[in-house]
């Protein structure tokens, strides 16, 4: 099963369909978004080890994980049970 991206009347296929996909309005909004994940989550503590080893792997995934859900990094939630003990950090 190969991959078909249809656009303006034109079906590309393969490789050309993953290129035209990535040119296209939203592959340019999508290679924006991966470009900020990777730039956001690359500081020198993020960036796992080349090492092989399931940690490393794991570390890997967590990384791309990372990468793809990086605006969840701005939420806040709000502790709305009760407030925060006196002299305590939230």
């Amino acid at each position: 099963m190969s991959f078909s991206f249809t656009a303006k009347g034109r079906t590309y296929k393969g490789a050309a369909a993953y290129i035209r996909l990535l040119t296209s309005r939203v592959g340019w909004i999508l290679v924006i978004y991966i470009l900020i994940g990777v730039f956001y989550n690359t500081a020198a503590p993020h960036l796992p080890t080349f090492a092989f080893s399931l940690a490393a792997l794991h570390s890997w995934i967590q990384y791309f994980i990372s990468i793809l859900f990086w605006p969840l990094s701005f939420w806040q939630p709000p502790f709305l049970v009760a407030p925060w003990p006196a002299g305590s950090t939230p």
